[in-house]
């Protein structure tokens, strides 16, 4: 049995389960998976040292990729809430400086990125010392409404900023989680 196969068959019996009274469905989307680009760490080429720090724009991770969601649950269901967490690991092997990672999403219909970013995270890189940052997108209504739908388009770029002076900035940055929490009620 495929994996959209058993998400369908494991809403269907919370569903069922559900039929009395005004209980929730809870259902948690883990999003990494869908997106191998960020199933492992990104290691970025040196950004050098120049006066007020070299701005690398932003670089698309993932471009523009589709997620597909369980089918029908939008017209089962009435959504309440989503819920995404990013969590993310910058680590410099030598300089300073910044990323801002950002995630766009959108439907079917729309590219991402001509959208406004929906979460926007900026990271610390220091030599020698990792900085773990989590940011919680929760109550937003444009976002509740893209999970109403059968897909979910996501692009996620990074821009990184490097040092005014020293050495070159150099590392990895690791997305550590990247999931929604859906909760639904019924209709």
């Amino acid at each position: 049995m495929n994996a959209r196969m058993r998400v369908s068959a494991l809403v269907t019996a919370a569903l069922l389960v559900a039929g009395c009274g005004d209980h929730d469905l809870v259902l948690n989307v883990d999003i990494l998976s869908f997106t191998r680009e960020l199933q492992d760490p990104f290691v970025f080429p040196p950004v050098p040292p120049t006066p007020g720090g070299l701005a690398t724009g932003e670089q698309a991770l993932v471009d523009d990729q589709t997620v597909n969601l369980v089918e029908g649950l939008g017209d089962a269901v009435a959504i309440r809430e989503v819920t995404i967490r990013l969590r993310s690991i910058a680590t410099a092997t030598s300089g300073n400086g910044t990323d801002t990672l950002r995630i766009y999403l959108s439907d079917a219909n729309t590219p991402p990125r001509t959208t406004s970013a929906a979460i926007v995270q900026v990271l610390t890189f220091n030599a020698g010392v990792a900085d773990t940052a989590t940011t919680v997108l929760s109550g937003d209504p444009r976002v509740d409404g893209l999970f109403k739908g059968n897909t979910v388009r996501i692009s996620v770029t990074t821009s990184f900023r490097g040092p005014s002076a020293g050495f070159p900035l150099a590392g990895s940055l690791a997305i550590d989680a990247l999931d929604a929490t859906v909760i639904a009620g019924r209709r």
